[in-house]
């Protein structure tokens, strides 16, 4: 018996672990209402006062998370439509959700180190992510803006241990359930929401270039394609995964709402993200080609008898169409053809470790750039934008961070597909979906500037790791 394990044992050890572990839930509580209030007092008089009523609250939810550590995901996504609001840390500026990521985090470890446990809980493929963290701090010695670079290592890291603490949240695939259902109705609500004030879409040059375009509380229309895009494949793993029909049901309803709402982003990366995410489903999921095949008729009828009393004008209908006959149409204010010479331009001249993590938007605007004339946040391209800020070695880190999330996909369909357990592979079906439709997407766009949507991803790989080793588990047994 080790050192640790002798102290657990020992009456007195158990009393002193335990009182450690509630003088940090305190200590982590304290701290989390100190920056809800920094976080009301940055944001708009409107909304501090449900900020300020948060406060309160932070003592509560570091106790829920201590007797039960599902609830820290799920307090985590419930602060995702506040989630882009900036707090200033006075080192790296964080937003809302990044915020509540650290110190969610901090009480799940504080919770796992009283337990006698390792801080947090790992599986293989996060050390592709570990790899790329450690590149990215390597990359800091060429960064052009120090803020920017901190900023870009502090969302990474921030997004492995969110991953990590899921792992740690979920001791079987029923909280798992729990998790992915709540994830789904923050998301499905956040889509519902960005329809408040109505649609109002404006196209130019055959809808190459719409003004008006859905985006809710996102800063960008791609940012919220990209939240209803992972929604979706995950709330369609639940409809079939889910062992409550109401569960199901509601799956169902809130998939609907994020796709009538991606619709509408007109984030045609986003489009097809999702096209790739639910052929995959289809292709994978037998009880999702008989699900087709039971909705067309009735898609039919509500496509031509529905639709029309929609609150949505025809015009906005119009607009969709047209956006979707242009899709592989660039509009003549969409310099994409040069901000991919720009990254590659950069990536040769810097191989190893770019410009610096986050400093794309300011190389491209450098004299002598192909796009110094251009306000370019990102390069448009995931792969791209990565290999400009931290060179061919962090691109290289990201591939095959992507196969392996792939490959535990597809291991724990198969297990759980031996055992029986179809529900549980509708479940890991629709988290890889998910990834397929942020891969999709990221072919075209790059939308992880936005802490709600970095978070979103790194909680659905998370989830997807969970499925992986509750599946050895389970054939393990």
């Amino acid at each position: 018996m080790s050192v640790l394990e002798s102290v657990l044992e020992s009456p007195g050890g158990r009393r002193t672990i335990s009182g450690l572990a509630a003088l940090g839930a305190g200590l982590l509580a304290f701290g989390l209402g100190v920056a809800l209030a920094a976080v009301a007092y940055q944001v708009s008089p409107d909304a501090s006062p449900l900020v300020f009523l948060a406060i309160p609250l932070a003592p509560l939810v570091a106790l829920a998370v201590l007797v039960a550590p599902v609830v820290a995901a799920i307090a985590v996504f419930l602060t995702f439509p506040i989630g882009a609001v900036q707090v200033p840390t006075g080192v790296i500026p964080l937003q809302t959700v990044e915020l509540a990521v650290l110190a969610i985090v901090a009480v799940v470890v504080v919770r796992r180190l009283a337990r006698g446990q390792m801080p947090l809980p790992w599986q293989p493929p996060l050390y592709w992510a570990l790899g790329l963290l450690v590149w990215t701090i390597v990359a800091l010695q060429s960064a052009i803006d120090n803020t920017l670079a901190l900023k870009q290592v502090g969302s990474l890291f921030g997004g492995i241990i969110f991953a990590a603490s899921i792992l740690a949240a979920c001791r079987n695939m029923d909280d798992l359930r729990v998790i992915l259902g709540a994830f789904v109705a923050v998301c499905g609500g956040i889509a519902l929401a960005s329809f408040v004030g109505g649609v109002q879409l404006h196209a130019a040059y055959g809808a190459q270039a719409v003004s008006g375009r859905l985006q809710g509380a996102f800063d960008h229309p791609n940012q919220l394609g990209a939240l209803c895009s992972m929604g979706i494949a995950v709330a369609i793993g639940l409809t079939f995964g889910a062992k409550r029909r109401w569960a199901r049901l509601g799956s169902f309803a809130a998939a609907a709402v994020m796709f009538v709402a991606l619709l509408f982003t007109l984030s045609r990366g986003a489009w097809i993200g999702t096209a790739l995410a639910l052929i995959f489903l289809l292709f994978a999921l037998s009880e999702a080609r008989r699900a087709l095949a039971l909705l067309i008729v009735p898609g039919i009828l509500v496509a031509t008898i529905v639709a029309p009393l929609a609150p949505v004008g025809t015009t906005e209908v119009k607009v969709v169409g047209q956006r979707a006959q242009a899709l592989t149409a660039l509009s003549p204010y969409d310099n994409r053809r040069q901000i991919y010479a720009e990254a590659w331009r950069e990536i040769k001249e810097n191989p190893l470790t770019g410009v610096g993590p986050g400093g794309f938007q300011i190389a491209s605007a450098r004299a002598g750039s192909l796009t110094s004339t251009y306000a370019v946040v990102h390069a448009h391209n995931l792969l791209l934008t990565w290999g400009a800020e931290c060179g061919i070695p962090a691109m290289i880190m990201i591939v095959g961070f992507a196969i392996s999330l792939a490959m535990s996909e597809r291991e724990s369909g198969r297990r759980f597909r031996r055992l029986g357990r179809t529900r549980d592979r509708a479940i890991a079906a629709g988290l890889g979906a998910a990834l397929l439709a942020i891969v999709g997407q990221g072919l075209f766009d790059y939308v992880f500037r936005n802490a709600v949507a970095n978070v979103a991803l790194w909680g659905t790989i998370g989830a997807l790791l969970v499925c992986l080793r509750e599946a050895r588990r389970a054939e393990a047994a």
